[in-house]
């Protein structure tokens, strides 16, 4: 009785997957709701659909959507087919029911947010996308007033697949050109950006926050943006704007170097040139506080360091903070520490890396930062 039991429960399961009204399919080959596929085949995604409800006569909007969720099920992104007025629905729910649709690539889909690749790259250390649930629906609204829509109602039932984007002990970051074990960073790693995607001026790097909630980031600047770049070019550029920084509201000259050579984001990298005047400076590297700084040769501050294939250098101070953003020395007063590394890539010669914390109120010894940032370095994958 149990066998005859199992065998009508497998028949009705096959039963109700074989006659399943939305289906979706990588490669040609389908999938089956609630399976999990690699996000390598998520660009080869099809999906198509066969015997929705009748509408009926309405005025509103049909969507063929995939839509992705994070672990937490909050939504992420979308891509959809979108048919406005019933002549419009009717026509695409003919015309094209058990069609196969791509819905990545050219002649896919349509979304008002980011691409597949941009989707997949940004979610790269973020905890609650480490897996990206899919769902596939077939969804109508009807209008009820001026652009006033009603509830969403599924024509068909919707279908889920999971798609696995990383794991922790070989995390990709992508605009690092790094893998990393991610075990003993807590949270999320965050991409961030300073401009528009394609623009000759954006850079692209990644925000951390230790256990005490104190934020560092590390970038990969290109020397094919910046020709002539390498740790020294980048260690030397940092340290001159620092001391611009430092001494705001004087005259800062150089004899030996050319602070217009480069010109790098250090606001975004790090916070130095922060836009709220005289807010917060590097002791060092003020000339009241450290009188030689003025004529010393400012590449001796740094320490060099080695990290296996890593080489470069390190540069630690107080951060001071002015609360009444004046110019009198009384007002300043040290909030935290800093930390800066600035090495060469494992593997590619055209990047430098810069990996350090944030310059803002932060409360932290030395040792907790820069324990922090060797933490970092180490989960490079040399």
């Amino acid at each position: 009785m149990k066998t005859i039991r199992l065998f009508l429960l497998l028949s009705l399961l096959s039963f109700s997957f074989g006659n399943a009204q939305l289906s979706a399919y990588i490669n040609g080959k389908e999938i089956k709701p609630g399976s999990t596929i690699s996000k390598n085949d998520l660009p080869n995604l099809q999906v198509s659909f066969k015997k929705p409800k009748d509408v009926g006569l309405i005025s509103g909007f049909c969507k063929l959507y995939v839509e992705f969720a994070n672990t937490k099920n909050t939504y992420i992104n979308h891509w959809a087919i979108h048919k406005d007025g019933y002549v419009a629905i009717e026509d695409f729910l003919k015309t094209s029911a058990q069609k196969k649709l791509n819905v990545f690539g050219e002649g896919g889909f349509g979304t008002n947010g980011n691409n597949l690749q941009w989707i997949l790259d940004q979610a790269n250390g973020l905890e609650a996308q480490k897996s990206i649930r899919v769902e596939v629906g077939l969804m109508v609204k009807q209008e009820i007033g001026y652009k006033e829509y009603g509830p969403k109602v599924q024509l068909l039932e919707p279908i889920f697949f999971n798609v696995p984007v990383w794991e922790t002990k070989d995390l990709f970051l992508p605009y690092l050109d790094l893998k990393i074990d991610k075990t003993n960073i807590p949270g999320d790693i965050d991409l961030e950006q300073n401009g528009r995607l394609g623009d000759k001026e954006t850079e692209l790097g990644y925000v951390l926050k230790d256990k005490n909630l104190v934020f560092y980031s590390i970038y990969a600047l290109d020397s094919r943006d910046y020709p002539g770049l390498n740790p020294k070019e980048l260690a030397n550029d940092f340290i001159h704007e620092g001391v611009i920084v430092a001494n705001r509201g004087y005259k800062v000259n150089f004899k030996d170097y050319d602070s217009n050579k480069y010109k790098f984001p250090w606001n975004d990298i790090n916070g130095l040139k922060n836009s709220t005047m005289n807010a917060f400076r590097l002791p060092k590297l003020n000339y009241r506080v450290n009188k030689e700084a003025k004529s010393m040769d400012l590449m001796t501050l740094y320490k060099p360091v080695e990290f296996n294939k890593m080489k470069g250098y390190w540069f630690g101070d107080d951060v001071q903070f002015n609360n009444e953003r004046t110019g009198t020395e009384k007002d300043w007063s040290t909030h935290g520490k800093f930390g800066i590394y600035i090495l060469n890539h494992p593997t590619d010669p055209n990047l430098t890396l810069v990996i350090s914390s944030r310059i803002y109120d932060n409360e932290r010894s030395a040792e907790e930062i820069d324990s922090f940032l060797k933490t970092i370095i180490s989960s490079i994958k040399q």
